[in-house]
């Protein structure tokens, strides 16, 4: 499992309030190829001897086969993303700052979680009996006659037509 996007952001189940600010939550925005995290910040008492900055608690794990459509969305001053799963949850995630709203980031992080999801989808699709490695690359056949890489499921040599 490989780290395809990390950032600082708001999240909340369903839709953004007015006071955003105060009704979503802090946290990591975690993007990997098998799923969507969003882990919320803990407070933190820097008054304690040994207590750490980055304190985090377990948040939303969302796999990627279970989301059926994300996309940006203004809603009032702020840019958001709206995760919606298969199972009818709503998810709305901002990375807002003081000075943008965070418009170009929201843009950024749903083309990242859409291409990922349509990648996911495109090697389940492509390997045999569902096995989604990444790594995993579809077979390629060779004419025997010409030498030009095909499909593995052709009948047909695509550069001279000869029967493989």
């Amino acid at each position: 499992m490989s780290s395809i996007y990390s950032s600082e952001g708001y999240f909340c189940e369903n839709e953004v309030q007015s006071n955003w600010q105060f009704s979503m939550r802090l946290g990591k925005i975690l993007l990997t190829n098998h799923y969507l995290a969003l882990v919320e910040k803990s407070n933190i008492n820097l008054t304690e001897i040994g207590s750490s900055i980055d304190d985090y608690n377990e948040g939303y794990k969302i796999p990627l086969e279970k989301i059926q459509r994300v996309y940006p969305l203004k809603q009032g001053k702020i840019y958001t993303i709206k995760v919606e799963t298969r199972d009818n949850h709503h998810f709305s995630i901002t990375l807002a700052d003081e000075e943008n709203y965070g418009k170009r980031k929201c843009q950024e992080l749903s083309e990242v979680l859409n291409s990922t999801i349509l990648q996911m989808v495109n090697i389940e699709q492509k390997t045999p009996e569902g096995i989604t490695d990444m790594k995993s690359k579809v077979s390629i056949k060779y004419c025997t006659y010409c030498g030009s890489e095909n499909h593995l499921k052709a009948n047909y040599c695509k550069n001279c037509g000869t029967m493989m």
